[in-house]
């Protein structure tokens, strides 16, 4: 789920910086790409708090030990 977001957010990013790159618009389209690597920088941050969530239950929480033997 969140790769298929990420991928989302990348597939706009790169249509909006083409039609603007279509457009003339130097500034606009600086103001986008710095935008976009504010937006890149969350979504890197959160992928790393969302792993560090899910290690921290893993650790706490492990699976039970399966069962071996008849």
């Amino acid at each position: 789920m969140i790769l298929a977001s990420i991928i989302a957010a990348v597939v706009v990013s790169l249509a909006l910086c083409w039609r603007n790159r279509h457009r003339g618009t130097g500034i606009r389209l600086e103001t986008f790409r710095t935008r976009m690597k504010i937006i890149f920088l969350v979504l890197a941050v959160c992928g790393l708090c969302s792993k560090a969530v899910v290690h921290t239950f893993r650790h706490f929480n492990p699976p039970p030990p399966p069962i071996i033997g008849p």
